[in-house]
């Protein structure tokens, strides 16, 4: 892989007697901000764009209309959740949203001009600092369904599929001309992945669904104008059949390819694969099985760890293939100067959620419920079909529960082998349809990974010394306000550096007020700093 370097720069969560803001002696939680707005019963939900250091920015769709067209909000929080710009947007009132993201300080929000997969899309940028508002009308000839977006300078990169075939589009800002890129189209293939890369590069990950005797996963990396960089084909055995993929951003020399595999045609997974790409050599894909992990089953009874690790050595001496398997979804991955980073997801569907490995799912985000501070959020990913969680399957806003078992993260040397593998049992988490429930911070060689448990942040420290658990309460502004009641549903993000962030709804009760309801309704963020 290193003679890339010339074409580009390739750069048992335990529940104990853990008092509010325990801390570890090497490592301590604090929520260092907040942010609150009063909700209405009305009011619509809030989108979340980070833009790491420099802040959040909050989209909201205000429901109000002006001259036929649909007025949206948006607003930029620095680093302090402080508030420093509010704007107003019209949108065409059939306009759905359907993706979003941020580089530069722009905002890039994507509409899709009504329910159907031919009609035009529209996009918009938002600079956060000029506050200028540009608008891009994007012709398609074809019925595309867009399951991916990633931003690149002056462009957008689009993944979706034409007739169930994977189909990738660029369309670039300065000349607003939409490109087909060239080597797709392929029948009985999936889209996997599209992410791009901190070299203004991104990639395309393929997997082969043919009944061959050879499996073949494609890494195919472009530059901003849709010019070919790499072309790394990879087989491996057909006994093993890959779910799920994702890459790393090339933060660091290497380019690490990581997902879910299983076996024949089930929906749950066997276990982790890793493989680096490298176009110029033979490539062995490693395959992983759950029971071989040292943290990955500490969702189970100790008995029946000790019986699956027991079964797992057994089929790695008669070179077969254990026989557990877990619903797992793949969320995203992580680099730095020691290796990368994953995080997987273990959860449990109810009897008829659709988890199809094979379908380039899709929904539409985009309802109007009314007030649900304590539901689901339509807009939790930045894509509709967020590729970062779960290109496996498909939600809707009125799937049915899902029970969310394990966090697990997985950490890989800058070789790409499995090195160790941490993680935390998420108690009583439940969702409406699949969403990620947590999220971690890979600081150094150092692990932390954190839940939102109604108001209570749960934190698992993880480092080469042991493990140390935390809870943190949310405080409030106002000493003399109480939690009546949290968003049953709540949701934590990595933000930046060691920062996350937390918000969801909350009911708060005002235990001085005596002539009037003491009672608010607020949509809030926190911001946390984990040591």
């Amino acid at each position: 892989m290193k003679d890339l370097i010339f074409i580009f720069s390739i750069r048992h969560f335990l529940i104990g007697a853990i008092g509010t803001f325990s801390i570890a002696s090497h490592a301590q939680v604090e929520q260092t901000a907040r942010y609150e707005r009063e909700q209405k019963s009305n009011d619509s939900e809030f989108i979340l764009v980070p833009m790491e250091e420099k802040g959040i920015v909050l989209i909201h769709d205000k429901d109000q209309f002006k001259e036929g067209k649909r007025i949206w909000e948006l607003v930029v929080l620095n680093s302090d959740l402080k508030e420093t710009l509010s704007i107003e947007i019209d949108i065409e009132s059939r306009s759905r949203l359907i993706g979003y993201d941020y580089k530069d300080e722009l905002v890039y929000i994507l509409f899709r001009s009504n329910d159907h997969d031919g009609s035009d899309l529209s996009l918009l940028t938002i600079h956060t600092k000029t506050q200028e508002v540009r608008r891009f009308s994007i012709k398609q000839e074809l019925m595309f369904k867009v399951t991916h977006l990633g931003v690149l300078h002056h462009a957008i990169v689009l993944g979706g599929y034409v007739n169930n075939d994977p189909a990738i589009l660029i369309y670039d800002l300065e000349t607003e001309n939409l490109k087909i890129v060239p080597g797709f189209f392929l029948s009985e293939t999936q889209l996997l992945d599209l992410r791009t890369n901190a070299n203004n590069t991104f990639n395309v990950l393929i997997i082969d669904r043919t009944t061959k005797e050879k499996k073949r996963l494609t890494l195919k990396t472009f530059d901003a104008t849709g010019a070919m960089l790499i072309d790394d084909v990879i087989e491996f055995d057909a006994k093993r059949v890959i779910l799920s993929g994702i890459t790393s951003t090339l933060k660091n020399d290497e380019l690490l390819i990581t997902g879910t595999w299983t076996e024949g045609t089930s929906k749950q997974a066997s276990g982790i694969y890793s493989v680096l790409a490298d176009p110029f050599s033979d490539q062995v894909v490693k395959f992983y099985d759950f029971g071989s992990l040292e943290h990955f089953l500490d969702y189970q009874s100790p008995k029946r760890i000790a019986k699956l690790k027991q079964k797992s050595s057994q089929a790695k001496m008669a070179g077969s293939i254990p026989e557990f398997k877990a619903y797992t979804s793949v969320i995203r991955m992580e680099e730095n100067s020691h290796g990368f980073a994953l995080l997987a997801e273990v959860y449990l569907p109810s009897s008829n959620f659709n988890s199809n490995p094979y379908m380039p799912g899709f929904s539409n985000p985009y309802y109007y419920g009314g007030f649900s501070p304590y539901g689901y959020s339509p807009f939790m990913s930045r894509y509709y079909n967020n590729p970062y969680q779960f290109s496996n399957g498909y939600t809707t806003p009125h799937s049915d529960e899902i029970k969310n078992l394990y966090s697990s993260v997985l950490v890989f040397d800058l070789n790409g082998n499995l090195t160790r593998d941490y993680g935390i049992i998420l108690e009583e988490k439940k969702s409406i349809g699949l969403e990620q429930t947590a999220d971690f911070i890979f600081n150094n060689d150092k692990v932390a990974i954190a839940y939102k448990k109604e108001k209570d942040l749960m934190i698992m420290h993880h480092t080469a010394d042991g493990s140390t658990a935390d809870t943190l309460q949310t405080i409030l502004q106002k000493p003399r306000e109480i939690i009546r009641s949290d968003s049953e549903i709540g949701y934590v993000r990595a933000w930046y550096q060691n920062y996350m962030y937390t918000w969801g709804y909350q009911r708060i009760k005002d235990q001085e007020k005596q002539s009037e309801d003491p009672n608010r309704y607020v949509f809030y963020i926190n911001k946390i700093r984990i040591d």
